[in-house]
């Protein structure tokens, strides 16, 4: 989004009705959350040999009934272990660990995303859509592909759907996605500028635009912060009552590359799950949405497996801190395993290396502005950009 763009976004008479509370993450508020992590004998399993040495067999993960896929389960890898991990690495042995993640990837079948008919929809062809997760969207020319796959998050099935930026080709199927899976939250981690990603949202208040029976009107935006755009969107199918939906356009993390402000990612999660939760108590208020079903996030970046299946993941880690802060063994923490799990739901999540570097990063900065520490001895990363030969 150009410069121009955002003023004339930030300086729009009609701002939306986006919540203005203060994120949890900044340290002052928290003088409650002081003390959760404690330390713990560390065995051969929590060095890095040791646990990178576990993983020579593509990554399954069998789930009994009533079992999520990302949960707090025995032998739980604790905060502690993870940031005594991580301080004994180097960034290039953070790197070669994804190595290990991607070399653990099955196969799964792909058929629809092969079919020729669908090349036209399908944005790059080494980018394969999984059918075990592929969202079905049927559609009036009978077919009902469309690039995108449901991801858990965590103690919750089918928190996210990750889709590629939708193409002139495929958006009417995009908003037939959102229409069908009744979503009060898209976020975009890639710039609309009309060329590489249709816009398919009308940019100025009180502007609409339209895709089949979809008729999509701009009611607000504001700007957040510098780090993002919030727009409020009214979005109606035919004589059917019309939703409220939040759109966050978040612009400060570049293709191919990692978050140029990456403490704004965790607040923009904390606005987005804080307004996610005001938009679903609304649509259940006013009919729309059954009580109990789930509205999943819509998630794209261009590819959306990238820039895309990093937030996911860094959803889903700093949710499982929150979860285990209490525990007498403290909070858990293991990025490895929620990427290998999220990859068997969403092909070739977290992309790169330098993303799942991010994670790592991320995640102990959030585990530090939330104080789950007791003390700061095992997050003295001093010698992580060293090389081994100097440490």
């Amino acid at each position: 989004m150009s410069s121009q763009e955002k003023e004339k976004h930030s300086g729009e008479s009609t701002a939306p009705e986006i919540s203005g509370r203060e994120s949890k993450l900044s340290d002052e508020r928290h003088h409650h959350g002081a003390s959760s992590a404690t330390g713990t004998t560390t065995t051969d399993a929590d060095t890095y040999t040791g646990r990178t040495a576990q993983f020579t067999s593509p990554a399954s993960f069998p789930l009994k009934p009533g079992q999520f896929l990302h949960d707090v389960r025995d032998r739980e890898r604790s905060l502690v272990s993870f940031a005594n991990n991580l301080r004994a690495m180097s960034v290039f042995d953070v790197f070669f660990d994804y190595t290990r993640v991607i070399s653990q990837d099955a196969k799964q079948s792909a058929y629809e995303f092969s079919r020729a008919e669908n090349d036209a929809v399908n944005r790059y062809r080494d980018i394969r859509c999984v059918d075990a997760t592929r969202v079905n969207v049927p559609g009036a020319d009978g077919k009902n592909y469309i690039h995108a796959n449901y991801v858990d998050g965590f103690r919750e099935v089918h928190k996210f759907i990750l889709t590629q930026a939708p193409l002139s080709t495929s958006v009417q199927r995009f908003w037939d996605m959102i229409w069908q899976e009744k979503s009060t939250l898209i976020i975009s981690l890639t710039v609309l500028d009309g060329e590489r990603t249709a816009l398919y949202i009308p940019t100025k208040s009180g502007e609409s635009i339209a895709f089949g029976e979809i008729k999509i009107v701009n009611m607000g935006t504001r700007h957040i912060r510098d780090s993002y755009d919030a727009t409020v969107l009214m979005v109606a199918k035919g004589d059917s009552q019309a939703r409220k939906l939040l759109h966050i356009a978040f612009y400060a993390w570049p293709d191919k590359g990692t978050p140029t402000r990456p403490t704004e990612v965790l607040y923009m999660l904390d606005d987005a799950n804080h307004n996610r939760k005001l938009l679903v108590d609304e649509a259940v208020k006013k009919g729309w949405l059954p009580a109990g079903q789930v509205s999943p996030i819509v998630v794209h970046c261009l590819a959306g497996v990238g820039r895309s299946g990093a937030l996911a993941a860094l959803d889903i880690c700093i949710a499982k801190l929150d979860h285990t802060h209490g525990r007498d063994n403290g909070p858990c923490l293991d990025v490895r395993d929620t990427v290998l799990r999220i990859r068997t739901q969403r092909e070739m999540a977290v992309q790169k290396p330098e993303q799942y570097l991010f994670l790592h990063l991320a995640t102990l900065e959030y585990a530090i502005r939330r104080r789950y520490f007791d003390s700061i001895d095992c997050v003295d990363l001093s010698k992580f950009m060293l090389k081994k030969e100097d440490k």
